[in-house]
């Protein structure tokens, strides 16, 4: 029988054995890549005339859009029947803390790391609290995400404990939105998305399949959700007339709006799930081919 070895703690891009990991490396790589044009920019003085604002605003928008990159890994490991995609959630969702830390401490960088200022604006400003909130219960999922952590808890707690996510997601968005104040385009797409990433993991809980039709259909439920609440939204806040909203929403005169997100990724998802159900057959012929040779 074969020695495995066990990959370097750092090595994250390998798996248990040690061998590299396409899915691992592919994680990693959507964590790390989005710092690179921040490093440049920061490198090059080109953050505007309050820079630790723009890295606090920069990092905060990276960890909750790779919060949704690490929700979206469980509806995808179902409709495409790869398993091996946990491994890339748990990198993904340590990945979401590192950024969640940084927008933080940029936060208080722009204080003078004056705890006494940090702690009044806190305070004051019910946004950074909420904000606060999420970081912390971040935290305890981050310190739980080894191997050893779901030993210790067992299977039953750890999994209890990491539905913290879902309040996690509530919380972000909820500061995501007190944050952007007028332009709140970027949030809306969000939670439009969240909101279909949450609607996938319902037929599951039905004892039905997540298929390629369903998940259009729910991506077709939500965009029309989201461009019906938003519309309503502007209509309430400043009398604009809700038929005209919805018309703009749907006639992409203003561009593309923030109701198309969640149709985009449920595209992107659906473009997948069929790439791969044509993929199958042939990697059973190949195992086939290989089984038959060798005999």
């Amino acid at each position: 029988m074969a020695a495995t070895t066990s990959p370097h703690p750092l090595a994250l891009w390998r798996d248990r054995t040690g061998a590299f990991s396409v899915v691992r490396a592919v994680a990693l790589a959507l964590a790390i890549l989005p710092a690179l044009p921040l490093l440049w920019r920061i490198g090059v003085a080109d953050l505007g005339p309050r820079p630790l604002t723009e890295i606090s605003h920069v990092t905060g928008l990276w960890a909750i859009r790779l919060l949704a990159a690490t929700m979206a890994i469980t509806p995808l490991i179902e409709i495409l029947r790869q398993p091996r995609l946990t491994a890339a959630r748990r990198i993904l969702g340590v990945s979401v803390f590192v950024w969640m830390v940084a927008h933080f401490l940029a936060f208080v960088a722009d204080k003078s790391f004056d705890l006494g200022v940090v702690a009044h604006e806190l305070f004051a400003r019910v946004y950074l609290l909420i904000g606060l909130a999420a970081l912390l219960m971040l935290s305890a999922l981050a310190a739980t995400s080894t191997d050893s952590a779901v030993r210790k808890l067992g299977a039953k707690r750890w999994k209890q404990l990491h539905r913290l996510v879902y309040a996690i997601v509530l919380l972000g968005l909820v500061h995501f939105f007190m944050q952007s104040k007028l332009d709140v385009s970027e949030p809306t797409a969000m939670a439009g998305i969240f909101a279909l990433l949450g609607l996938l993991r319902l037929p599951r809980r039905f004892g039905r399949a997540l298929t390629p039709a369903l998940v259009l259909a729910l991506a077709v439920a939500t965009t029309a959700l989201v461009a019906v609440i938003e519309a309503g939204y502007y209509a309430l806040a400043m009398g604009a007339p809700f038929g005209a909203l919805i018309a703009a929403d749907f006639s992409l005169d203003l561009g593309v709006r923030p109701c198309w997100a969640p149709m985009v990724v449920g595209l992107a998802i659906v473009v997948a799930a069929l790439v791969a159900s044509t993929r199958r057959p042939q990697a059973r012929e190949k195992r086939s081919s290989l089984g038959r040779a060798s005999t």
